[in-house]
């Protein structure tokens, strides 16, 4: 019988995965860009993921759980992806920082799915978290898609 603490700890370790997707996603933006300034900006997001899986990992264990090393299913298909786009666009910057978003996008969605869940919403200090984690995603997604518009308006002129 799955109990709810079986599937927060699945949730979890989703968010772990997303977590380690984005880190991947982030360090190869990192090596496709020519921009010295991005990457600064993706390694200070690769490090923000790192924080959140070690955190992550954390509870995991404290739910009994075995916490994963692994990145998700789509995490790869996006990678692929990224790897195709910026094989045939020869390291657009526009290309690459749209690739971001994406990832950005996914991972915000996971956490308002496991913020849904009735064990996190019992638990004050998981969904403080969860909330805190979601919320920096969602900085680093504003950050991208600023960058984005800026090297859009850039090509328009």
């Amino acid at each position: 019988m799955t109990t709810q603490y079986d599937v927060l700890v699945v949730a979890l370790n989703e968010l772990i995965e997303i977590n380690n997707s984005r880190i991947e996603g982030y360090t190869k933006a990192a090596e496709d860009i020519d921009g010295g300034e991005l990457k600064g900006v993706f390694q200070a997001m690769i490090t923000e993921s790192e924080g959140f899986v070690k955190s992550l990992t954390i509870h995991v264990e404290k739910f009994d759980g075995d916490p994963t090393t692994k990145s998700t299913f789509m995490g790869k298909i996006h990678q692929t992806w990224l790897d195709f786009k910026a094989s045939i666009t020869s390291h657009n910057r526009e290309t690459i920082l749209s690739s971001c978003e994406f990832g950005d996008k996914a991972a915000i969605e996971v956490y308002d799915t496991t913020l849904a869940l009735e064990k996190v919403e019992s638990s004050p200090e998981l969904e403080n978290l969860l909330m805190s984690q979601k919320s920096s995603i969602a900085e680093s997604l504003k950050i991208i898609q600023s960058l984005k518009s800026s090297t859009s308006d850039e090509k328009a002129e």
